[in-house]
């Protein structure tokens, strides 16, 4: 084991290959398939982080992290890694999938030699990461995207970074879309100021508590929307209103489902409510995303360590008294920081692949499942499903091939596993 953990390591961490040009191939191999979901001409994105646990005493990329969900199985504070992802939406509104295009360590820097704030007066936050990568992505493959984000992201910072702009398309490279929190307020513009009174004219006017707006039901319209795979009536509100954080407006979407009431706040001004409660409810993709990763694929399995780097606790501490390595040894770590994201690179291309199969070749694959399966939850196979298939076809195909080295040593592999199974 220790062997072949060691093999892998050596592989991941290989020069004969670049990261950043594999990374590229396989976005434009998504890309290029024609099955991503667009909606007014854009693309959409979907970005969340997920949390690895990792007890590694020199394994860079490990902090400390707290999980503030209540439905997790994970104690309230580990050591573990945090990573940021963002996905393509495959296939369509009623059956897609969330395909990986990239995951990146974004915590721990100070293992790389740097400080959370590089020395900046005004750092990247844990938060505008993410939404770089999705414009860095947009940018470097010409696609304007909408970006459906969490509640976390429903900061100042994030509406800020989407403000690049696309002379080419003349739009923005990238509208968020996210959850509001309750006790965000917005601001009618103030009323021209009369001439015989001095001073400047006022910029915010009447103050809006969204929360309260749901007293008041005679101000919503009622519309048919998709929430969650079900066709439901709803109340939906829009306001285009001012924001402090960025000073600018923002549209507020305000929904009334069978789910209860919900805020979406939007850069895009133009975005209809319907289209709006869609696009969000189809964020719990990247939560299935992450399932498959961790425990179908086991992306997150690795165990690649390094020696440059210094001996830390496996208890949880702050993250400030984490120990940089030696100035000498910081070219090591960020191999090791660079095989992390490839082994996971990896793990995406062959969910990608996964997914890619179940959308084009949906009904072979279920002519050709025979394991046990209680009921279907749609007529799309999932990636899981996939997976069983092929593993048995891979199996028959290795006995298939002719007389070889390699397959001779797979073929007693399989036979002497066969017969563990058979003696238990």
């Amino acid at each position: 084991m220790r062997q072949a953990t060691t093999d892998c390591s050596i592989f991941f961490r290989s020069k004969a290959y670049c990261y950043e040009t594999l990374l590229a191939t396989w976005q434009r191999f998504v890309i290029g398939q024609g099955k991503a979901v667009e909606l007014s001409g854009r693309k959409v994105v979907l970005g969340d982080h997920t949390l690895a646990v990792k007890d590694g005493r020199k394994m860079p990329g490990v902090v400390s992290l707290h999980e503030s969900s209540e439905t997790q199985s994970k104690p309230n504070y580990f050591r573990g890694q945090c990573w940021g992802a963002i996905g393509l939406l495959v296939g369509s509104f009623s059956a897609c999938f969330c395909c990986p295009l990239q995951l990146q360590i974004q915590q721990g820097w100070q293992h790389l030699g740097l400080t959370e704030g590089s020395g900046e007066k005004d750092p990247v936050k844990l938060a505008e990461r993410l939404v770089i990568m999705a414009v860095l992505f947009a940018v470097a493959h010409s696609c304007p995207c909408y970006l459906v984000l969490d509640a976390f992201f429903s900061v100042g910072r994030v509406f800020r970074v989407c403000q690049y702009y696309s002379i080419e398309h003349k739009k923005p490279w990238v509208e968020v879309l996210v959850k509001a929190k309750n006790h965000y307020v917005g601001y009618f513009p103030a009323p021209p100021k009369p001439a015989s009174r001095p001073g400047s004219q006022a910029f915010y006017g009447e103050k809006v508590h969204l929360k309260e707006c749901f007293d008041h039901p005679h101000l919503f319209e009622t519309v048919e929307c998709n929430v969650y795979g079900q066709t439901e009536t709803i109340q939906v509100m829009r306001l285009t209103l001012l924001w402090k954080p960025i000073k600018d407006y923002v549209l507020f979407v305000l929904a009334v489902t069978s789910k209860g009431p919900i805020i979406l706040m939007s850069s895009d001004l133009t975005l209809s409510a319907v289209y709006a409660i869609e696009l969000y409810c189809a964020r719990t993709r990247i939560e299935t995303l992450f399932w498959m990763l961790k425990h179908v694929l086991g992306a997150f399995k690795f165990r690649f360590w390094t020696k440059s780097l210094p001996r830390h606790s496996r208890r949880p501490f702050p993250n400030h008294l984490l120990k940089p390595p030696q100035p000498h040894q910081i070219i090591t770590v960020k191999a090791c920081w660079q095989s992390y994201e490839t082994f996971v690179l990896c793990a995406c291309i062959a969910l990608g692949l996964l997914q890619f199969i179940s959308l084009n070749l949906g009904d072979d694959v279920w002519s050709k499942h025979q394991l046990y399966l209680r009921t279907r939850s749609r007529d799309l196979p999932s990636e899981k499903t996939v997976k069983q298939v092929l593993a048995v076809l891979f199996v028959r195909q290795f006995f298939r091939v002719g007389q070889n080295t390699i397959i001779d040593e797979i073929r007693v592999y399989f036979l002497k596993v066969s017969d563990e199974i058979d003696d238990d």
